[in-house]
């Protein structure tokens, strides 16, 4: 049996608007364990639950074995501590640990990004993204920032960031799937969304989130006060993640606390750290 570990991640730049993503690992945990059975079935669960035939986790698995000969089923056991649905990356964190403990148990070795392969592909025949969120699935395996073309599935760059910064997550209710969000609504703030990712590669990532998130909040309607109040309370860098609804704020640890309380007026906020490190698997 095989076991990965990966952190999640939140958005720097959406790619929703031109398959230009960057985003940052974050210290919410995702856990799972692989086993090769005998017979040709695939018992999957998640957080305890079994999960329906040709679910996204599936599909990752059906991948790796087609591309290695693998005529097996597999037990396959999975614990996140990431809300669902709410642009916290949880689908791209989840199918990433499964690929990461999949190729550990049929391969021996662990490529990383080649993970990040095997979930983006996955994401998108699943229906669950678009892009197939390739920079959100590498934030989650590699950690810090990574910043990406997510139709090429390339990674541009990856960089370290202060390991003491906070990170505010406000959880409103309610949530979207990634793959049911109509592209056309990025058209008018496609540019500002360009500008951000090239914000992120030149290393102004805090003004490219900032700036993403606003376009973002734009683009589907989404308040941008949240965000705008983690600024006023001294957070470096605000907005939504993903396609929303949550909002993720970055802060110094002096002031994480005025954040967390300005973010707190509008639902419930987790608060965690950054992460920088590569995902473990054994």
């Amino acid at each position: 049996m095989s076991r990965a570990v990966v952190h999640g991640a939140v958005s720097i730049v959406n790619a929703m608007a031109n398959g230009l993503g960057a985003a940052l690992g974050v210290g919410l945990k995702v856990e799972a364990s692989f086993k090769l059975v005998n017979e040709p079935v695939f018992k999957i669960y998640s957080n305890g639950k079994l999960l329906k035939p040709g679910n996204l986790l599936e599909k990752v698995c059906s991948l790796i074995f087609r591309d290695h000969g693998v005529q097996y089923g597999c037990t396959i056991n999975v614990s996140s501590e990431i809300p669902a649905k709410k642009g916290l990356k949880s689908s791209s964190a989840v199918s990433s640990a499964v690929a990461l403990a999949c190729l550990k148990e049929i391969c021996g070795e662990v490529d990383l990004l080649k993970a990040a392969e095997y979930s983006a592909e996955a994401s998108i025949q699943a229906g669950v993204s678009i892009t197939g969120a390739f920079d959100d699935a590498s934030a989650c395996l590699l950690g810090g920032i990574t910043i990406t073309n997510n139709f090429e599935k390339r990674l541009i760059a990856r960089r370290i960031v202060d390991g003491s910064l906070r990170v505010l997550i406000l959880v409103p209710p309610g949530g979207v799937l990634s793959g049911s969000i109509d592209t056309a609504l990025f058209k008018p703030v496609e540019p500002l969304m360009r500008l951000a990712h090239k914000l992120a590669l030149e290393g102004e990532e805090w003004t490219a989130m900032t700036l993403n998130g606003l376009a973002v909040s734009a683009a589907l309607g989404i308040s941008s006060e949240p965000a705008l109040e983690a600024i006023r309370a001294g957070a470096i860098a605000a907005g939504v993640s993903g396609k929303g609804p949550a909002v993720a704020a970055v802060s110094k640890p002096e002031v994480a606390g005025r954040v967390k309380e300005a973010l707190s007026r509008f639902g419930r906020v987790i608060e965690t750290s950054v992460c920088n490190e590569n995902a473990r698997v054994e």
